[in-house]
């Protein structure tokens, strides 16, 4: 069920080809009866649709909140990317900062599928696993060009009690995927 309410190509997908089979039966039979049968099948993959524009699961709760994050970085903002990440590892906040201090970030692309695998039955606290390309160049000019950087992200994310997601932790390995081996960040 929860395939149907994350992704519309699913209920598109079902719509047209069960109005194509509707429509081949009207054609191959001349049965009238098939023309109000299809307009209702259209109307309900159209209700379907709406229906799912309107819920909002948290497997779409975390990739918004994932895009989210990679736009924080991309402002060089570093308020916002405070906010998103969780109070409970004060070390990585101060890493956070220490970085942002240092390099000036470009560009920020997150890479599509977002798999987002889920901990405990109340969904609030998962694992999102996702490729990343961030281009940034050092603050000090020394280095005027920018420098890309690849990685295979794995970020821990909790829902804290505001009901924003944030990140509590993260590790970054080949670009490959987790099986590759992990990176060691170049700042």
């Amino acid at each position: 069920m929860s395939i149907l309410l994350e992704q519309q190509t699913t209920i598109l997908v079902i719509g047209v080809i069960g109005a194509a089979i509707i429509a081949g039966c009207l054609v191959q039979t001349g049965k009238k009866v098939f023309i109000p049968v299809f307009f209702l099948w259209i109307a309900l993959a159209g209700c379907a649709a709406l229906i799912e524009m309107a819920v909002v699961t948290p497997t779409e709760q975390v990739r918004d909140s994932v895009l989210y994050f990679g736009s924080a970085l991309q402002s060089n903002d570093q308020a916002r990317v405070m906010d998103v990440l969780s109070d409970i590892r004060p070390e990585m906040k101060q890493r956070a900062r220490y970085i942002l201090n240092l390099v000036t970030i470009d560009s920020v692309s997150v890479k599509q599928p977002i798999e987002v695998i889920f901990f405990d039955p109340q969904k609030t606290h998962c694992h999102a696993k996702f490729n990343v390309v961030v281009v940034g160049r050092l603050k000090s000019g020394a280095y005027a060009g920018g420098d890309r950087f690849a990685a295979f992200l794995v970020l821990d994310l909790i829902k804290e009690e505001d009901g924003k997601w944030r990140v509590a932790d993260y590790e970054t390995y080949d670009p490959r995927g987790e099986q590759a081996g992990r990176l060691a960040e170049p700042i």
